[in-house]
């Protein structure tokens, strides 16, 4: 798309916490037709540098906090009780609960970058959490269930978005839950959700002669994806002008 505009400004409501974007005066809106309403001035002005920064022509791909902004307000937000009961429903066929015997190698990688997580959430939600070598599903106690949701139905919008993005993401509520939580990183995240990808890398000599193309895409999207979510909670958590 060609860019239409010159100047890009921020206008604030009454409050001084929801805040709009300008082109040439005119507010944004999003794919949806919606008010484009950002919450916190510091997120609001980063997401004006993006479309400041672009040239002659706008490139989305630069745009990643834009386009979860917009993400939110026409995606998560309309679907907050479909999209809440989708996660939840992750928890009983959740990646990290389903483990291997043999081989040994894909069993051992499993144990070191699954079990940190698994140890925070019962720590966390002050529940055991299941595991299986089994062909059977699990059910995991209604307590941990009850906790979890509680949890979930408390969080801020902005912080859904990234639980539900990651947890689709990762294949993972888990591993959702502790992205969140700010205590792992990205990368940690991104090593327990391609832990077995990353088993037949060194089998195969990735290193060497490269991943598979589709696994790769897979991994750098994931990441870039991560990666914005995080600066979008830093900076959404930031409400004032300082003014």
């Amino acid at each position: 798309m060609k860019r239409f505009y010159k100047t890009v400004t921020i206008g604030a409501d009454d409050t001084c916490e929801s805040y709009k974007i300008h082109l040439d005066g005119k507010p944004v809106h999003t794919p949806a037709r919606k008010e484009f309403s950002i919450n916190g001035y510091l997120l609001a002005e980063k997401i004006a540098e993006e479309w400041r920064i672009q040239g002659d022509n706008i490139d989305a791909n630069t745009m990643p906090l834009t386009q979860l902004a917009m993400t939110l307000i026409d995606r998560i937000i309309p679907n907050y009780h479909k999209l809440t009961a989708e996660i939840l429903n992750y928890l009983d066929t959740d990646l990290v609960c389903y483990r291997t015997e043999e081989p040994e190698i894909y069993r051992t990688a499993q144990e070191t970058y699954w079990n940190p997580f698994v140890q925070w959430a019962e720590s966390e939600f002050d529940s055991l959490i299941m595991t299986t070598t089994g062909l059977s599903p699990l059910s995991q106690e209604s307590k941990l269930h009850q906790t979890i949701a509680r949890f979930v139905a408390g969080v801020s919008p902005a912080k859904f978005m990234a639980l539900y993005l990651a947890t689709i993401g990762t294949g993972s509520i888990i591993l959702a839950l502790a992205f969140v939580s700010g205590n792992f990183g990205t990368d940690a995240i991104i090593h327990a959700a391609f832990v077995e990808e990353k088993v037949k890398d060194r089998i195969y000599l990735g290193e060497i002669y490269g991943s598979a193309i589709d696994q790769e895409k897979k991994i750098t999207a994931l990441y870039k994806e991560l990666d914005s979510l995080v600066q979008f909670l830093r900076f959404s958590d930031v409400p004032t002008s300082g003014a």
